[in-house]
């Protein structure tokens, strides 16, 4: 069997011009992730990630303190966020009067309103309601099935691999192997940590969850503050 430690970014730049990139603590949480491994003897033997930003950078924070070279990374698109903008923008057209997206339309600098706001989107989206969206759930879900596929078509017996996603392509990727209902999918999305650790063991034919979410290398009382989901 071969381990897969499937790890959400770490924290991206929200409120910022440009989401996709690292905040000055995503960067830390990565290379501590990074040195965690390192002091367990961890060693990869194969990089995946998404193709955006965050997680290019979140994996080359981890690589950093394990003398492990990215050059040969696999990107996989299968690894990447649903487009939650044009999901809220479609959403806010279709339901306007929706409570919550009036609530984050008055304080749109407010992470809490934002994410309550997005659960009801997601529902909304995981039950096809919200029309004229760049990518349905079902197309989004195909996604994420296609990049499991391409890992587990890559397994070799006693390899160890890292891969970085999203919060929603990687709860997306458990639901899968948990057979989890949509709405499921969605609330572990939301509960999904910033360089949380997810588990698996498998072969090209069998996947097995083993680990969900865990954040070793920040729980330490010095660095709980530093625990977040965004």
């Amino acid at each position: 069997m071969s381990e897969l430690f499937l790890v959400r970014h770490a924290q991206a730049s929200f409120g910022s011009s440009n989401y996709d990139q690292l905040s000055e603590l995503g960067m830390r949480q990565s290379e501590w992730l990074g040195a965690h491994f390192a002091s367990m003897r961890i060693h990869f033997d194969r990089l995946i990630c998404g193709d955006m930003e965050r997680h290019r950078q979140t994996l080359f924070g981890i690589c950093k303190n394990m003398s492990l070279s990215v050059d040969d990374r696999v990107e996989l698109c299968g690894l990447n966020e649903y487009d939650f903008s044009d999901l809220i923008a479609a959403f806010s057209d279709q339901f306007p009067e929706n409570s919550r997206l009036l609530e984050s339309q008055a304080d749109r600098s407010s992470k809490e309103k934002h994410y309550r706001l997005l659960r009801d989107v997601l529902s909304a989206w995981g039950r096809d309601e919200i029309a004229d969206v760049r990518e349905t759930w079902q197309v989004f879900s195909d996604r994420v099935l296609g990049a499991r596929k391409q890992i587990q078509a890559l397994a070799r017996a006693g390899e160890k691999v890292l891969a970085v996603g999203s919060g929603g392509s990687n709860s997306t990727f458990m639901g899968q192997v948990l057979r989890a209902p949509t709405e499921t999918i969605f609330d572990l999305n939301l509960q999904s940590k910033n360089t949380g650790i997810n588990r698996y063991f498998y072969n090209q034919t069998k996947i097995t969850l083993v680990g969900f979410n865990g954040v070793p290398h920040l729980e330490m009382p010095e660095r709980l503050k530093y625990v977040t989901y965004g």
